[in-house]
């Protein structure tokens, strides 16, 4: 009986502890809750400038090369015409040479000295355009050319005459589009070929050269008399081809009508 209250009291006490210890023990208050995070404002790009697609841009590309290859197969017809016009041209005026050489072969007295006449017309014209300046070379080379016809028309060869008088024409036509409108042309033509060629002789030893001017490179030599045959003109040089198949240029001042 004695032990009992004992106990009764250490349990009391243990339990008195216990609960005072509890007591004394503050709980660890809950983690605050987390901060809520900014809002982003979402920000929009500002709207750049448009440009055509790819698709555009191949189409635009595509086109622009078919209008390129259009234009290049029209300017190729357009030379290929041209050539052809050319051609054209270059054969008729050979038929036109051709007839009017047959038409002078068959002249008669008659139609030389229609043609001689209507050619010294021609000459007289231009001398009065000239006025009083010195005759070019190309001109008394025509002059002498004309004169030469007397010979063949008081033979009765009145072919050789026409003949004649028609190279002359020419000459006097070449002196009237460089010579009396010089303002109309280039000072230097180009070369102008002849229609009929002009047989001449050289009137004093000179040189045939490969270019139209006095230090291109020499050719040959050609001795006085020798014969030759103009193709064509430049001023002041003939375009020659002599007896023996050489060909160049010669000064026309050292050339004379055979």
């Amino acid at each position: 009986m004695g032990r009992l209250p004992r106990t009764h009291f250490l349990m009391t006490l243990v339990a008195w502890v216990s609960a005072a210890l509890q007591g004394c023990v503050t709980p660890s208050p809950p983690p605050p809750p987390p901060a809520p995070l900014p809002m982003q404002t979402e920000v929009t790009a500002p709207p750049g400038p448009t440009c055509p697609s790819c698709e555009e841009q191949t189409r635009e590309i595509a086109r622009l090369r078919q209008n390129l290859a259009n234009r290049e197969a029209e300017l190729r017809d357009l030379r290929s015409n041209q050539r052809d016009q050319v051609k054209v041209l270059q054969e008729s005026t050979r038929e036109i040479t051709r007839a009017k050489v047959k038409l002078r072969r068959l002249a008669t007295q008659a139609d030389a000295a229609s043609y001689i006449a209507e050619v010294e017309v021609t000459m007289e014209t231009l001398r009065s355009s000239l006025g009083p300046k010195p005759m070019s070379p190309l001109l008394v080379l025509a002059q002498d050319i004309l004169a030469s016809t007397a010979t063949p028309f008081e033979q009765g060869d009145y072919g050789t005459a026409m003949e004649r008088a028609a190279q002359a024409d020419q000459l006097f036509a070449l002196v009237a589009h460089y010579e009396v409108r010089p303002g109309s042309r280039d000072r230097v033509p180009g070369e102008v070929p002849f229609q009929l060629l002009i047989p001449l002789k050289v009137n004093v030893d000179s040189k045939l050269r490969r270019q139209p001017w006095e230090r291109a490179p020499v050719v040959g030599a050609l001795k006085k008399d020798v014969l030759l045959v103009a193709h064509a003109y430049k001023r002041p040089w003939m375009h020659v081809e002599t007896d023996d198949g050489r060909i160049g240029w010669v000064d026309q001042r050292r050339l004379v009508p055979r």
